[in-house]
């Protein structure tokens, strides 16, 4: 099985686990059911989806629905000097 990079302008192709972002996802239901709610199986789909590691700093994946993955920037963390913070927030131990 060749998994190429989940964002569609990418097309890198996984040869090795090291880089990048391996996401489990369920797959979310559609908004209007078709068939009679007690006709509906409850089955829970479940796939991996893969983001190289360039798309994996940019991006993440918010949801899979049956139009395909819905990719999210990703967040910049800022860093914030310790001496900035009240004195409860250095407590050693505590991962900010």
């Amino acid at each position: 099985m060749n998994m190429t990079c989940a964002n569609k302008d990418c097309g890198a192709e996984l040869k090795y686990l090291r880089g990048g972002r391996l996401f489990l996802m369920e797959r979310q239901p559609s908004s209007l059911a078709t068939a009679a709610p007690e006709a509906q199986r409850s089955v829970t789909m479940r796939r991996y989806f893969w983001l190289c590691e360039s798309c994996a700093q940019r991006y993440s994946i918010r949801r899979w629905t049956e139009n395909g993955i819905e990719l999210v920037p990703r967040m910049k963390r800022v860093q914030v000097a310790t001496a900035a913070l009240p004195h409860e927030w250095t407590l050693p131990g505590l991962v900010g």
